[in-house]
């Protein structure tokens, strides 16, 4: 009898030391997916404030008619460089599922058109400058719908 009762203790012992374990993994695992999303949410509006930044300043220099176009392009070259978003979009790349880096390379890519539109001399009204600035905007908000889709998904 003695013999049963060490094994059976011994048994309820380790049934209970791998009920904490599984439990305490199953919380490391819920903590680290809060983390990783919490860190995509982060990579993806710092891109996304990046790329909004530069499409503002692309967007004043397009309406300020008043300036000479050689200073108007250089407003609108400096952009995308002075608002980082370069660096937004590698930090993406290190962290974002693949779709999302996608769309955000593509965002930068209609966000230099716009850029490019804007340096060439079309100016906030031209038929250029507007169909530029409505492709990227169309292409971002592509890029913010496969963010939110990632980040629910995360959960």
């Amino acid at each position: 009898m003695e013999w049963a009762t060490v094994v059976g203790t011994a048994l309820g012992a380790l049934i209970g030391m791998g009920g904490t374990l599984f439990a305490e993994r199953a919380r490391w695992r819920r903590n680290l997916g809060e983390q990783e999303r919490g860190e995509l949410r982060t990579a993806y509006a710092r891109y996304l404030d990046a790329a909004t930044l530069a499409r503002d300043a692309i967007s004043l220099a397009s309406r300020n008619v008043d300036l000479e176009p050689g200073e108007r392009a250089e407003l609108a070259r400096s952009a995308i460089h002075d608002n980082a978003v370069y660096a937004r979009q590698y930090e993406l790349e290190l962290v974002a599922p693949a779709e999302v880096v996608t769309k955000a390379r593509e965002a930068t890519k209609a966000l230099g058109v716009y850029r490019d539109a804007v340096m060439a001399g079309a100016t906030y009204e031209t038929a250029e400058c507007a169909g530029a600035r409505r492709a990227f905007r169309g292409v971002r908000q592509s890029t913010m719908d496969a963010m939110r889709v990632t980040l629910d998904r995360a959960r």
